[in-house]
């Protein structure tokens, strides 16, 4: 078996998994904007608040969405809303059964979104030989192309 293929499936692009990544990324700040909006805030609020200064307090915001959004999507997708719109999912690395427990999917976006912010566990990808971030690593999975039969 190649470096591109584990468990039966071929490992995830670096290209489509910043894709997917992009595009929940666009998702979540359109939820965000509308929220935003219903509460009567303009966009130029919206706006600001995204802009503001860095504090140890987003850290804590990201960490807590992270673990709801794991826990909700990963049961139903294997994976997050991306994964699901470029048809990925995310395995384990140690025995390539699907990652689909909310407790397992809320640590693994938990991390994904606290360790983000501090940007070299999101670039870990670059130099990796299959193509895992820093919090891949540590929760040991791949992000991987869903076989046609699924």
């Amino acid at each position: 078996m190649n470096k591109e293929q584990t468990h039966g499936y071929k490992l995830a692009s670096k290209g489509k998994r910043l894709i997917a990544n992009l595009t929940e990324g666009i998702i979540f700040g359109l939820a965000s904007l509308t929220i935003y909006l219903i509460l009567g805030m303009s966009v130029t609020e919206f706006w600001n608040d995204m802009n503001s200064d860095f504090e140890l307090l987003d850290i804590v915001y990201s960490l807590i969405s992270g673990l709801i959004l794991g826990a909700i999507f990963y049961p139903m997708f294997i994976g997050n809303v991306g994964h699901r719109i470029f048809n990925l999912k995310v395995i384990s690395s140690e025995s390539g059964k699907d990652y689909k427990k909310p407790e397992k999917g809320a640590i693994r976006e938990g991390l994904k979104h606290a360790l983000g912010i501090l940007i070299i566990p999101s670039i870990w990808i670059l130099w990796d030989e299959k193509n895992q971030n820093l919090y891949d690593k540590i929760t040991k999975t791949l992000v991987v192309e869903k076989n046609i039969a699924e």
